[in-house]
């Protein structure tokens, strides 16, 4: 398995920063793909390793500006890896998600993630640019 996963943002797709070693999983910017499992897979790819052998502690920390419909599935699969991952109960595993306080609608679709989320999952409004 590569240690690192590393997908620039595109005006379309976040970027996407994995670190076996240090258990930090950033996704970050608009997720807009137009062949949603094409973008994922290498990222469900990636997921599916580091859960063979993950760190002692995992923090999935997410910052959206916007979900389209394919991709929210995408996230579905995703928490469904989250929660592989804390069945496996070597690895301490957190989520923290990020959104604009003005975007309900994206905040209605993570409440959904949470609670299908058997991670520790926090849920952060700001009131400024979430990404850098």
């Amino acid at each position: 398995m590569e240690n690192q996963l590393i997908i620039k943002a595109t005006q379309k797709t976040p970027s996407v920063n994995f670190d076996a070693t240090s258990g930090r999983l950033q996704i970050h910017g608009y997720s807009l793909p137009e062949n949603s499992f094409e973008f994922f897979k290498p990222i469900m790819d990636w997921l599916d390793k580091y859960t063979m052998a993950p760190n002692t502690k995992t923090e999935f920390d997410i910052r959206l500006i916007i979900l389209n419909t394919s991709a929210s599935k995408q996230f579905m699969d995703i928490i469904r890896k989250i929660n592989r991952l804390v069945e496996l109960k070597n690895s301490e595993v957190s989520v923290v998600w990020y959104y604009e306080v003005e975007d309900e609608d994206l905040h209605e679709i993570i409440l959904q993630y949470k609670e299908l989320c058997k991670a520790k999952f926090d849920i952060i409004a700001t009131h400024h640019k979430i990404i850098e």
